[in-house]
C-alpha cells in the first residue's frame, strides 16, 4: 500500500517488505516447532554425511522422547571450530564450505543459523554440525542459477552474472542488460584497481593485516557505487537470500580467523565450478545462463 508507493517513488527497487517480513515471521515459528527441528536434523543428517564421505557429524535424534515442545539429541562433546587452532579452522573451514555449498547447489535446503556455537570439531577431527531449527529452502532451479553465478562471478563475466541475476528474480526480465552490464563492469573495474593500490601500498611484513584493511578498503571504495546501482535498477531480493547470504558471512568470519586472506567467493569456485560441470554435463558454460532464461536448458541427472 502506503509504503510500497513511497519506496517505489525513492528508489526503483521492487518492495520486499512484505515477503522479507513473511519470512522473518514463518522462520520464527518454525525454530520453536522441535518436531520440525527434528526432521530438519534427520534430513540434513541423511542428505549431507554420505555426500561429504564421512568429513561432517550430525548427531542423532531419538524420536521417542521428542515431541513439538522438546528435542531430544545425540550429545556431541567437542570444542567450538572458532575456538580452535588456525591449521584445524583452515582445513574444517573447507569441508564447512564443501559442505553448505551442497546444501546451497545441490540439495537445496540449508542450515541458515551456522553461528561459532553450532560448529564444533569432534574428538576425532571431524566438522560437527548442531541446532536445525532455522533452516531455509533454496528452490531447485535456483541452486542450478546460484551454482553458475558463482562461476561467472569468479570468471569475471559479467553478462552471465547480470543473466543469473534475471534467472533468480533479482532483477526483471525486460530489464536493459547493456545498460546496467556497463554500470556492473565499471564497478567491477574499480574494485580491482583499488585491490592493486593497496597490494603495492601495504608492506609485506604486515601481510595479514593488509589483507584485511585492503578488504574493507576495497568494499568502502565500491560500497557508494553499490549503492547506485541497488537504486538505480529495480532490483528485488528472494525471501531466502537473506538467510543465506548471513550464513556465508558467518562462515567466512569465522575462516578469516585462522587463515586472514581466505575469500569465501574464491575458495567456493573449485567446488561449484564441480557441481556445475556434473549439473549441467559440458565443458563449456558461457551459454547456459541464457539457455536457463529462456526456457530451453536441459540438466544432467
Amino acid at each position: 500500500g502506503v509504503t510500497e508507493k513511497i519506496i517505489t517513488t525513492l528508489t526503483n527497487q521492487r518492495p520486499s517488505n512484505v515477503a522479507i517480513l513473511d519470512t522473518f515471521a514463518s522462520a520464527s515459528l518454525e525454530e520453536i516447532n522441535y518436531s520440525k527441528e527434528a526432521a530438519n536434523q534427520e534430513r540434513f543428517r541423511s542428505d549431507l554425511v554420505p555426500r561429504l564421505k564421512g568429513q561432517i557429524y550430525i548427531p542423532e535424534v531419538y524420536h521417542e522422547f521428542t515431541t513439538r515442545k522438546v528435542i531430544v539429541s545425540e550429545w556431541v562433546e567437542g570444542n567450538k571450530l572458532a575456538s580452535s587452532s588456525p591449521d584445524v579452522i583452515e582445513r574444517l573451514t573447507k569441508v564447512g564450505l564443501e559442505c553448505f555449498l551442497n546444501q546451497l547447489l545441490v540439495t537445496g535446503h540449508f542450515h541458515a543459523d551456522p553461528h561459532p556455537g553450532n560448529l564444533l570439531v569432534t574428538e576425532d577431527g571431524k566438522l560437527a554440525l548442531i541446532d536445525f531449527g532455522l533452516c531455509a529452502h533454496v528452490p531447485m532451479p535456483d541452486t542450478k542459477t546460484l551454482t553458475l553465478a558463482i562461476v561467472h562471478l569468479m570468471q569475471k563475466d559479467i553478462n552471465g552474472l547480470i543473466l543469473d541475476a534475471i534467472n533468480l528474480g533479482f532483477l526483471p526480465k525486460d530489464i536493459d542488460v547493456d545498460r546496467i552490464e556497463a554500470d556492473v563492469q565499471k564497478l567491477f573495474d574499480e574494485s580491482e584497481a583499488v585491490e592493486e593500490i593497496m597490494k603495492i601500498s601495504m608492506p609485506f611484513s604486515t601481510k595479514e593485516f593488509s589483507s584485511i584493511v585492503s578488504r574493507r578498503k576495497n568494499f568502502w571504495a565500491v560500497s557508494k557505487d553499490l549503492n547506485t546501482i541497488f537504486f538505480n535498477y529495480p532490483f528485488l531480493v528472494p525471501d531466502y537470500f537473506a538467510l543465506m547470504s548471513r550464513a556465508m558471512l558467518v562462515l567466512e568470519g569465522i575462516a578469516v580467523t585462522g587463515n586472514p586472506e581466505f575469500d569465501i567467493f574464491s575458495a567456493s569456485y573449485p567446488y561449484a565450478m564441480k557441481i556445475a560441470l556434473k549439473t549441467f554435463g559440458v565443458s563449456d558454460l558461457s551459454e547456459i545462463a541464457k539457455e536457463i532464461m529462456n526456457g530451453n536448458c536441459r540438466t544432467s541427472t
